[in-house]
């Protein structure tokens, strides 16, 4: 349990970071992300305007890629290691829906409706703040630790036991749009790795392969066929008229309207899906071709591009590492390169962003009672 004066001096370097990200220096950047978030400063209320101030200070990285706080703690040297320690946690947010499990004490407990574990939430401006959240409600908030408990950062919004159908959408919205979040509860990494690995197999046994290439305007269709088969496959029946809206993905436009689109279900990376994959593989299977303009631009594109993997590139390499070699000589005019000696460590220069995270799922998987709430929508 958090002594008072912790939960105090946690209030205070609150107050004094939140002052210091309101110097003028950071007018520019704040207002670029209140246009980027919130629709611009004129419209945001002032609930709406806290939350967006705290992903600011704590989250958001700035030119040079240090956040607000991190530039708080570098400015005040003097502060004691563990209050600069638990300044730096506090770039780690833990974000609500919460359901409210009781009362203890002058803390709240409440468990993620996301990642399905139970926090003790304490509020530097006392327990009264909780006075209208009863067990079984929900409460929307932002947590930040503070030793083995959290702390409110930002403002509190509790929603009544009756709101569970909003408190559950959110959740949802938030294990689909931001797995990491669900992946902070270890358990649910590891099924979410064996989930992937359940449907990697099953795409293999519907395609043949991990890698497969079609035509763009013939993709949607394959794609729908094969979400088709994995319903199939997990439901143990057919769905006469294709998987229901909301569980297959719609591709846009300029992936369909591209000449063929690559389907590759990797063992770490997940399904991606990679537009023009046909020119790029072509080129690696005979560089001379980089001469023409598609076939180098494509090329290029997925050499810089950080939405393709690495994992990609390296499949067309080891096809033949001798052409790989010549590929991407030409390509960055490097006459030295060896794809076998070099090869890796071109990927993380120019792919710097994947290596900077651990790789992690592409599905994520809810809890009993958010997939509950799905199936009855």
């Amino acid at each position: 349990m958090v002594e008072a004066a912790i939960l105090d001096r946690a209030g205070e370097l609150k107050g004094e970071l939140v002052a210091f990200s309101q110097q003028p220096r950071y007018d520019r950047a704040a207002s670029e992300f209140l246009d980027r978030y919130g629709n611009g400063i004129e419209e945001l209320d002032e609930q709406r305007w806290m939350v967006l101030w705290d992903c600011f200070i704590l989250e958001h990285k700035l030119t040079g890629g240090r956040t607000v706080v991190e530039q708080f703690v570098a400015a005040h040297p003097q502060l004691p290691e563990s209050e600069r320690e638990m300044l730096l946690g506090w770039r780690d947010v833990v974000q609500g829906p919460f359901e409210v499990i009781r009362r203890d004490g002058p803390a709240l407990i409440v468990q993620s409706l996301v990642d399905e574990l139970t926090y003790r939430v304490r509020s530097n401006m006392g327990p009264a703040i909780f006075r209208h959240t009863p067990r079984g409600s929900f409460l929307i908030a932002r947590l930040v630790a503070i030793g083995d408990e959290w702390m409110l950062s930002g403002p509190l919004t509790p929603l009544r036991k009756s709101d569970r159908n909003i408190a559950y959408r959110l959740a949802m919205d938030m294990a689909l749009r931001t797995p990491e979040a669900v992946f902070r509860n270890p358990e649910k990494l590891t099924l979410a790795w064996k989930q992937q690995r359940a449907d990697r197999d099953r795409f293999i046994k519907h395609f043949g392969a991990d890698l497969v290439v079609f035509p763009g305007d013939q993709v949607q269709d394959r794609l729908n066929g094969f979400y088709a088969f994995c319903r199939e496959e997990i439901l143990g029946r057919p769905e006469p008229g294709g998987p229901p809206a909301g569980v297959a993905v719609t591709l846009p436009e300029d992936m369909v309207d591209a000449e063929t689109v690559a389907l590759i279900y990797d063992e770490t990376d997940g399904i991606g899906f990679y537009a023009e994959f046909g020119f790029v593989e072509q080129a690696f299977a005979n560089p001379d071709l980089l001469r023409r303009r598609l076939w180098r631009e494509h090329t290029l594109q997925y050499l810089h591009d950080d939405s393709v993997e690495p994992m990609v590139i390296r499949r067309l390499a080891e096809r033949d590492q001798d052409r790989a070699t010549i590929v991407i000589r030409r390509l960055l005019k490097r006459p030295k390169f060896d794809w076998t000696r070099d090869g890796e460590t071109l990927l993380r220069e120019v792919k710097p962003g994947y290596y900077a995270q651990p790789p992690r799922p592409r599905v994520s998987p809810v809890s009993e009672r958010l997939a509950a709430f799905v199936t009855q929508q």
